[in-house]
């Protein structure tokens, strides 16, 4: 056998951007020819590689294709993204599952495309001969979905990219600011605008705290699903500013000047902005939901209620207490650091090497 052990890697998420999916696959696989593992991309015919048809397109290829007719020079198939293969491959296999929303929040999707996606995680928990999660709530929520995965469920956390996220001050930092719009003193969130983040409940928060204190909310982020009602909220609500998407200088000055970073979210399988932001020193306020508490790493002013009162209670306090931000803020960039790519893709590289054995 070569000493390289080689990983046939569905692209599905490699090569379409989705978010956070690809930013994980991505990461992990820049890096893994330095921990002895050489990979090629499984990908489907240009004719069938868009719309509607790529979908049921890759459920085909991931699901019986690439485990029943694995190439040759191939030792372990990784399929990313909480769904591949539904039969027995021929060939180890390692399902990367990041996280159960569904089990925690309806209507996440419809009946019926729920039913599905279910179905098939349940079949990739069943197929594969490792399960990789990104946190102990996850691994706990896979073992309580399908509790024959639970011997085969191995954590490793996402990193960060500390190069992009950190302290040092970009140049015309304040100049930026100023084009924004943003005030010398404001609270910060950052993330999707969908109902899973709770974004109405902090509008709300933010308008409370900005009528007893002048100190706004700044909100980055684009619609996604649902989002009607946040929209009217988030453009609406006194005390916010909504900037919509910025460039990424720009969300890293907001992210290190901020008074706080501020993330209730309902559920979160990992939480990639509550790092982001402690890397670049912001004081966090955050929920206990999902896997958030644990990758805080009790680093972050955790709230173990979601609803306005609470929020701006949270928010009023650290205003009020500057040596309350220190601390948060040097303890976040202790968390922070913990979190680095190459060694999440240094334990993927152990998981391959063991299996082509």
């Amino acid at each position: 056998m070569s000493s390289m052990t080689r990983v046939l890697l569905s692209g599905r998420v490699y090569d379409h951007q989705v978010g956070g999916n690809t930013r994980y696959v991505r990461s992990v696989y820049d890096r893994i020819a330095e921990h002895g593992v050489e990979f090629q991309v499984g990908r489907l015919p240009r004719s069938v590689n868009r719309g509607k048809v790529r979908s049921a397109a890759f459920a085909l290829a991931e699901g019986v294709v690439w485990p029943r007719f694995t190439p040759s020079d191939v030792d372990v198939v990784h399929f990313p993204a909480d769904t591949g293969s539904v039969v027995k491959s021929g060939k180890p296999v390692v399902g990367t599952i990041h996280g159960l929303a569904t089990l925690h929040m309806p209507g996440v999707r419809s009946t019926g495309a729920d039913a599905l996606w279910k179905g098939r995680v349940r079949r990739l928990a069943r197929t594969s001969d490792r399960i990789v999660t990104v946190s102990q709530t996850s691994a706990d929520d896979i073992a309580f979905f399908e509790p024959s995965a639970a011997e085969r469920i191995e954590v490793i956390h996402h990193g960060i990219d500390h190069e992009k996220f950190n302290t040092r001050p970009l140049s015309g930092a304040e100049a930026a600011l100023s084009e924004l719009g943003v005030p010398e003193r404001y609270f910060f969130y950052a993330g999707n605008l969908d109902p899973r983040k709770n974004v109405v409940a902090l509008t709300e928060a933010a308008s409370t705290t900005f009528r007893a204190t002048g100190v706004p909310l700044v909100i980055s982020g684009a619609p996604a699903w649902d989002s009607e009602e946040i929209l009217r909220s988030v453009r609406g609500t006194e005390g916010v500013i909504y900037l919509g998407r910025v460039p990424d200088d720009s969300l890293i000055t907001l992210m290190q000047n901020a008074v706080a970073f501020c993330f209730p979210s309902h559920y979160e399988g990992f939480g990639f902005p509550v790092l982001e932001a402690m890397a670049c020193g912001s004081p966090v306020i955050c929920s206990d939901k999902g896997s958030l508490a644990e990758v805080a790493g009790g680093a972050a002013l955790v709230l173990d209620k979601r609803d306005p009162d609470t929020i701006a209670q949270a928010m009023q306090h650290l205003l009020a207490s500057p040596g309350e931000q220190e601390r948060l803020r040097g303890a976040g960039l202790a968390n922070a650091a913990r979190f680095d790519w190459d060694s999440s893709s240094a334990r993927h590289a152990e998981i391959f090497h063991s299996l082509a054995r």
